[in-house]
């Protein structure tokens, strides 16, 4: 098993649009560039604790993924910054702030980014991930992130 603590803003992969050039289709991102630096930096803040965790498991840094060729349970938690709407000037949440950022960014997008920077660092494959829990959560301030939990899969399920 191994934890990953993230801090940064967590970033989603946005979505691909179409879009036909002298009559040939090509497949473009439809996030602009601000969307995508902060995808980058993401991605980076991801890796990084990654290869942290991994190291901090061992004496040395990786050479290869830690799990291959093995079904894996994956559990994400995002921690998302809190807008300044929601702080009272006095100090502390308004009464009507709400208790979970049921607000973009998307859940799924989230998961599909983190999910891809571990790919061939933690895991050989994302499509080895067959039990995946994830949640969305306000932060304390300062603690923006995600912890990302990767254990190998045990079936207790009987159908």
């Amino acid at each position: 098993m191994i934890t990953i603590d993230v801090l940064g803003t967590p970033a989603p992969k946005g979505s691909v649009r179409p879009v036909i050039r002298a009559g040939r289709a090509f497949l473009t991102p439809s996030h602009n560039a601000t969307g995508q630096r902060k995808l980058k930096s993401w991605n980076t803040s991801v890796r990084e604790h990654a290869v942290e965790a991994i190291v901090a498991l061992g004496d040395a840094a990786p050479t290869g993924p830690l799990f291959v060729d093995a079904p894996l349970a994956v559990e994400l938690t995002f921690r998302m910054a809190r807008p300044s709407g929601h702080w009272a000037k006095k100090g502390g949440l308004k009464p009507s702030a709400p208790s979970s950022p049921a607000v973009k960014p998307d859940i799924d997008k989230l998961t599909r980014s983190t999910l891809d920077c571990l790919t061939g660092l933690v895991f050989d494959d994302d499509s080895r991930i067959v039990e995946l829990v994830v949640r969305k959560v306000y932060a304390e301030p300062g603690r923006e992130g995600a912890r990302i939990v990767v254990n190998e899969f045990v079936n207790t399920i009987s159908i």
